[in-house]
């Protein structure tokens, strides 16, 4: 790591101050723990009708299913990711947290307890809404909390970033203004969310053990949808039913999928990205690969297009693993 990378690194664990748009962030959600009844949709029925092909969704019994996480700094794919393991399966996901606007897209495993064990996986950003690092013993609390069983959504931290900030000022499906990716706030947000996006997967690769997670990455979900969604249920040991599967596949995008927009023209002709911020998550990139090869029994490759801002599709295909097992 250079110089410049470090000093930027040791200046951001060292100064956890907040920006208002990432408190927002967290005022958006509720925490699940504190919801003591289940939504009312979910307190009519165990199932509802899904608009795409009359197909139904089913909250398990409770204590059927193991607790897992679907870890991902935010921006990541999350929210579509659940989307396609909820149509393709019949079976809900949940949620660490309630979003009314989720539920509200008959999401309705957000509105359970997360340890209900009727959930196929529970989403989660971990500490990654705090907006900074936290000491070595609370980065690592929800792994126990999940008994390490995960699956670790990994997103190019350049495009995770600016998903994430338009979320933060515009919603599932909105967009920031163009102002919000240049300036003081804007180096300031990316810089220390960069280094999260970091610690968040290199604390959940270097604390767990065995078969116990996997990680997918969005990259290759977008490019391979069926052989990810595969992976993953398999993982979870949950079948799918190929009519629900070849359904998805022909409703891919789902509820909150952003619209087309002039945003990412302007972003080809001034990269939001200035030189620094380039240095620390490029560095940042190679540390985290690094140490994943360094770790012999797991094997995460961060693509070398996660540098390459736009320029994904020819390298990705070489060089993106499959949601591949932490431990082979």
């Amino acid at each position: 790591m250079t110089a410049t990378v470090l000093g930027m690194f040791v200046l951001l664990l060292v100064t956890p101050d907040l920006e208002d748009s990432i408190l927002a962030a967290m005022r958006r959600y509720h925490h699940n723990r504190y919801l003591t009844t289940p939504h009312p949709e979910v307190k009519k029925r165990n199932s509802i009708t899904f608009t795409g092909g009359g197909m139904v969704n089913t909250v398990c019994s409770e204590k059927s299913l193991p607790m897992t996480a679907l870890v991902s700094f935010p921006g990541s794919g999350n929210t579509w990711l659940r989307y396609l393991l909820e149509t393709s399966t019949g079976v809900f996901t949940g949620s660490v947290y309630t979003d009314r606007q989720i539920i509200s897209k008959g999401f309705y495993g957000e509105a359970v307890p997360p340890d209900c064990g009727c959930t196929s996986v529970q989403k989660t950003h971990g500490f990654a809404l705090a907006g900074f690092v936290p000491h070595e013993k609370k980065k690592s609390a929800e792994v126990a909390h999940f008994n390490g069983r995960a699956v670790l959504l990994l997103r190019n931290p350049y495009e995770a970033l600016l998903s994430y900030r338009n979320f933060l000022y515009g919603g599932h499906t909105g967009f920031a203004p163009y102002d919000r990716f240049n300036g003081p706030d804007w180096e300031r947000f990316a810089s220390r969310l960069a280094v999260v996006w970091k610690e968040l997967a290199a604390t959940w690769i270097n604390s767990t053990h065995g078969d116990e997670a996997i990680a997918l990455h969005f990259e290759t979900l977008r490019l391979n949808p069926e052989t990810s969604l595969h992976s993953v249920l398999s993982y979870l040991n949950i079948a799918w039913d190929s009519r629900r599967l070849s359904c998805v596949l022909s409703h891919i995008d789902g509820p909150f999928r952003r619209p087309q927009s002039p945003q990412n023209l302007m972003f080809k002709s001034r990269d939001p990205f200035n030189t620094k911020l380039h240095a620390l998550i490029d560095g940042l990139i190679e540390e985290e690969t690094r140490q994943s090869h360094e770790t012999k029994s797991k094997h995460i490759l961060l693509p070398h297009s996660y540098q390459d801002l736009y320029s994904c599709s020819s390298i990705i295909k070489l060089s993106v693993l499959l949601s591949i097992k932490l431990s082979m």
